[in-house]
């Protein structure tokens, strides 16, 4: 929730000091309807109808599917260097997630700091939750999943990876690039 609220942020700053969406115009983004598709995707696979139906098992190859698409939408725009720096912090997130068969390593202590009582209760009950899973020597790459717990955030920010922290910096740096007004020659 705290990565959304920083999003809306800097679009909402990037907005007011373009004056208006203006910098957009002659601005070209590829692979929109992917990025759609991928969102009503994970919109279906993170609801408590789909965890609990006989399709779950469905669940990692879905969203690697999803992220394959988000994927190709930023290498479809690599042009824009929030672009490239986000792309760092997804492909931090795409390789420990597929190394651990479609889920996030997730450390059950951090999430218990963080006031997350309910994911601890699912992860502790299930082993996986959503696109989680208990962080343990079973799983790889941990160092990649979700450890960062910003304790002064608490109770409106939950526990991240590095690449989270990546991908939100450089989508932030794309939104001004976006709307960045181009000046008349």
């Amino acid at each position: 929730m705290a990565f959304l609220l920083v999003i809306v942020l800097c679009f909402t700053i990037a907005v007011f000091i373009n004056k208006g969406f203006r910098g957009i115009e002659r601005k070209v983004f590829r692979g929109f309807p992917l990025v759609l598709i991928s969102i009503a995707l994970q919109t279906i696979i993170f609801s408590d109808r789909f965890f609990y139906s006989s399709y779950r098992y469905l669940t990692p190859y879905l969203y690697i599917i999803s992220l394959l698409m988000l994927l190709t939408v930023m290498l479809l725009n690599l042009r824009y260097k929030g672009i490239r720096i986000a792309l760092i912090g997804f492909l931090s997130n795409l390789t420990v997630i597929v190394a651990n068969k479609g889920y996030m390593p997730q450390d059950i202590n951090k999430l218990q700091e963080m006031g997350k009582l309910d994911k601890v209760e699912m992860l502790t009950k299930f082993g996986r939750y959503y696109n989680g899973v208990v962080m343990s020597q079973e799983t790889r790459l941990n160092f990649l999943g979700d450890v960062i717990a910003p304790r002064f955030l608490k109770p409106y920010a939950s526990v991240h990876s590095i690449g989270d922290i990546i991908l939100v910096i450089g989508l932030c740096y794309f939104i001004f690039e976006l709307l960045r007004r181009e000046e008349s020659l």
